[in-house]
C-alpha cells in the first residue's frame, strides 16, 4: 500500500491535529510490501461505463419494505454487472470476495448518476434521484454476498447515504463533518452479526475529502507484544455508536483470531471504554499507535466504489467542508445466522440490532 509520508489527520483522535509521520522503522520489509499490496486499484474503461450507464438509468429503485420489488432489482442489477464488467475487473472482484482475498478494493470510473440532485440534508434518499448507483452498488455485491442493513439505523435502508445532516455536523459520525477517528462499523454486535465488508461509492465530493484505511495488520507489525495481548482480552465495552437507534453496549475484546487463525478487530476507537486500568492502557496506546501510523488515503470521486474488509480494515475520515456525499452498503457471506437468530422468516434483509447482541 502506498503511504504518504506527511500530515494524517483521518485516523487522528479529533484534538490538536496536526503532522504525523510514518514510523517506517517499525515495519519490517515484508510488512512494507504486505501493505503496498492491500489496496488493489482498478479501471472501468470508458467506453464499458457508458454502456453499463445506459443499462442502469432503465431500473427504477424500489421501495426496499417489498421484498419481490427488492429482489428483482437486485436480480437485474447482478445481470448488468456481469455482462458489463471486463474479464479481469470481474476476476479481481471474485477474488476480493473470496475469504482469502486481499482485504481492500478500489473500483474507478463507474457509472454513476448525470444529474445528481443536491445531497440530502435528512440523510434519506432523494425521492427523484434515479438508481444508477444503487445498480452499481447492488451488482457489484450481489453477485458475490449479500446487502443486509439494520432496522434501528437510517431506518433499515439497504444502502446508506452518507452526507451531512442538517443539526448533526458535530457528531462523531457518518452525519458528520468533524475528524472521525479510524474504526470498524457496528462494533458492538458479535462478530458474525456485524458487517463482513463495507462498499462505499462517490456521488459527489467538491472538498475532495479522503477516506482514510488503515490494515489490521499494520496495526499488529506495529504494536508491542503486551498491547496486544491486551487487546486480545475482553475488558472493553462496546457501546452502539450515534448511527443506531439503541443504547446497547457489550463487553468482548478488540482483537481476536478467528477458527482459521485470522486476526481480526472490532473497535470505535474514538467510544470503546475501558473497564478496567489494563483496558485504560490499552485504549490510549492503540489511539497513539494509530496516530504514528499513515493510513492509505482514498479520495472517492464520482463514480469510484471502495470495497474493503471490516473486520480488516479501520476506515475513518478528516473534517471537512463543501458537498460532500457518499453511498454505503453492508454485506455479508450469507443471511442464513441473522434470520436464525432473529427468527426472521420472510427472506428480508432488514434485521433488529438489539435482537442480535
Amino acid at each position: 500500500m502506498a503511504r504518504q509520508a506527511g500530515k494524517v489527520e483521518s485516523c487522528a483522535q479529533g484534538k490538536g491535529l496536526g503532522i504525523r509521520y510514518t514510523k517506517r522503522a517499525l515495519l519490517s520489509p515484508e510488512m512494507q510490501t504486505t501493505l503496498e499490496a492491500t489496496l488493489l486499484r482498478l479501471r472501468l474503461p470508458a467506453e464499458t461505463k457508458g454502456i453499463w450507464l445506459r443499462e442502469a438509468l432503465q431500473l427504477t429503485f424500489p421501495d426496499p419494505s417489498n421484498l419481490g420489488a427488492w429482489r428483482a432489482f437486485v436480480e437485474a442489477s447482478v445481470a448488468i454487472a456481469m455482462s458489463r464488467l471486463p474479464g479481469p475487473v470481474a476476476e479481481t472482484l471474485d477474488r476480493f470476495f473470496d475469504p482469502e482475498g486481499p482485504d481492500a478494493l478500489l473500483i474507478e470510473n463507474l457509472p454513476v448518476d448525470p444529474k445528481l440532485p443536491a445531497p440530502p440534508e435528512d440523510g434519506r434518499r432523494p425521492a427523484n434521484k434515479t438508481a444508477a448507483s444503487e445498480a452499481v452498488i447492488a451488482g457489484l455485491i450481489e453477485g458475490h454476498a449479500s446487502i443486509l442493513s439494520y432496522s434501528n439505523e437510517k431506518s433499515g435502508a439497504p444502502i446508506h447515504e452518507i452526507t451531512p445532516v442538517q443539526g448533526l455536523e458535530h457528531t462523531t459520525s457518518s452525519t458528520g463533518r468533524v475528524p472521525f477517528a479510524c474504526h470498524t462499523d457496528a462494533a458492538f454486535l458479535a462478530p458474525r452479526f456485524c458487517p463482513r465488508g463495507l462498499l462505499l461509492f462517490g456521488l459527489l465530493n467538491q472538498p475532495k475529502a479522503p477516506t482514510a484505511i488503515l490494515p489490521l495488520d499494520y496495526i499488529l507489525e506495529a504494536a508491542p507484544h503486551s498491547l496486544v495481548r491486551s487487546l486480545q482480552k475482553p475488558i472493553f465495552r462496546h457501546p452502539s455508536p450515534s448511527s443506531f437507534e439503541t443504547s446497547a453496549s457489550v463487553i468482548r475484546p478488540i482483537v481476536w483470531r478467528d477458527s482459521e487463525g485470522v486476526a481480526r478487530i472490532a473497535v470505535q476507537t474514538h467510544a470503546v471504554q475501558p473497564l478496567n486500568e489494563e483496558a485504560e492502557r490499552a485504549i490510549t496506546q492503540l489511539r497513539a499507535l494509530i496516530d504514528t501510523l499513515t493510513p492509505e488515503r482514498v479520495v472517492l470521486r464520482p463514480g469510484d466504489a471502495l470495497l474493503f474488509k471490516n473486520d480488516r480494515v479501520l476506515h475513518g475520515r478528516d473534517a471537512f467542508a463543501g458537498s460532500r456525499w457518499l453511498q454505503r452498503a453492508y454485506f455479508t457471506d450469507s443471511l442464513v445466522p441473522f434470520r436464525e437468530k432473529t427468527g426472521e422468516t420472510s427472506r428480508g434483509f432488514i434485521f433488529d440490532a438489539e435482537r442480535l447482541i
